[in-house]
């Protein structure tokens, strides 16, 4: 059971980092892909039915964390304080700036309100790739207890990780807009993916080739290896108006891969310990067998409910937002002639 309950975790972390993920992607897009008002508004119109419901799986992540291995989100939360702290002041931040980003009719305060939702979903993900990339390269322990600084933890390799994880949600974030809009931003969103699918897909197996110990070394190059495939078949299949949704699936695998094989790298230790020294076992921080008995009949309950009602939502909202949708009024004939003008540099 408690192979399992790790099994899960890592499941969860996955579901919520993709999920997420595009949603981030979205945030950083949101100036890339503008062409006026209206086309921004149509960009994050994609993500604003689903966005609140994709945070629920963090919060289950850290909730299965606390209750299978209490030890390890201990150690974890600890560690990590600064970088976690960090996060959810950018989850905040993001939140409240999808919030009030349309509240108010003035092209200042919408600008302003963009600039935070960029910055806000570059940090988060950012942080998330940190933690969990630094985990891999190893922290300071004492037995169960994490005893480092606040900035140990900004290791180059951690560093990188935070990086790999940016461009990924990226080029997702980029796919899903593909996916999910038409016209000018749909446009502008494949052209976004075609330019970052294969830096991330460099990232990814720098990444992994740096983290990756000597005794799971095949699995993982297999997992790096069907990154970099789907990605580059999420840079392909942009070229292919026909199969939208294959490009956008491809993405997904690919941060789930990499979600997975960290936590694969992982176990049985929780976290790695630096420099050689023994990492956090799980076997020594996990939960009894009530607790876990317990947690596997609630989540037997209760997730394939959340799972129902979250994929009901994403089938209720699925038709593509266009600028019409949003309120767009249609060009007058000078707009028009304005518009190629301004194309043509005239």
């Amino acid at each position: 059971m408690q192979t399992a309950w790790f099994i899960a975790i890592a499941l969860l972390w996955a579901l919520y980092l993709v999920l997420e993920g595009f949603d981030f992607g979205v945030g950083m897009l949101l100036r890339r892909v503008r062409d006026d008002a209206f086309d921004r508004r149509a960009a994050i119109h994609t993500i604003g039915p689903t966005w609140a419901a994709n945070e629920v799986w963090l919060v289950i992540a850290v909730v299965a964390m606390f209750g299978a291995f209490p030890g390890w989100y201990a150690a974890w939360a600890s560690t990590f304080y600064l970088p976690l702290t960090v996060a959810l002041l950018a989850l905040i931040a993001r939140n409240t700036s999808i919030e009030l980003l349309g509240k108010r009719d003035d092209e200042a305060w919408r600008r302003g309100w963009e600039r935070v939702l960029f910055v806000a979903s570059f940090v988060a993900p950012f942080c998330w790739g940190l933690i969990w990339t630094a985990a891999l390269d190893g922290v300071a322990l004492r037995g169960p207890e994490a005893v480092g600084g606040p900035l140990e933890v900004l290791t180059p390799v951690a560093l990188l990780g935070g990086l790999t994880l940016v461009v990924l949600c990226r080029a997702l974030g980029a796919a899903f807009l593909a996916l999910r809009t038409e016209g000018e931003v749909g446009v502008r969103a494949a052209r976004e993916l075609r330019r970052t699918a294969p830096v991330a897909a460099v990232l990814v197996s720098v990444t992994v080739i740096v983290t990756t110990p000597p005794g799971i070394v095949s699995t993982l190059a297999i997992l790096a290896a069907l990154a970099f495939a789907t990605l580059a078949l999420a840079a392909r299949g942009v070229a292919a108006p026909r199969h939208p949704g294959r490009t956008f699936a491809a993405g997904c695998l690919a941060i789930a891969l990499v979600v997975v094989g960290w936590f694969a790298a992982l176990h049985p230790a929780g976290l790695n310990g630096a420099d050689g020294a023994p990492g956090l076992a799980l076997d020594r921080v996990v939960a009894g067998d009530y607790t876990l008995t317990l947690m596997t009949i609630l989540a037997g309950l209760l997730l394939p409910l959340l799972l129902a009602v979250q994929a009901w939502s994403y089938w209720l909202f699925r038709e593509r937002v266009t600028r019409a949708a949003v309120g767009a009024p249609r060009p007058s004939p000078v707009d028009l002639i304005a518009r190629v003008a301004e194309k043509r540099g005239w």
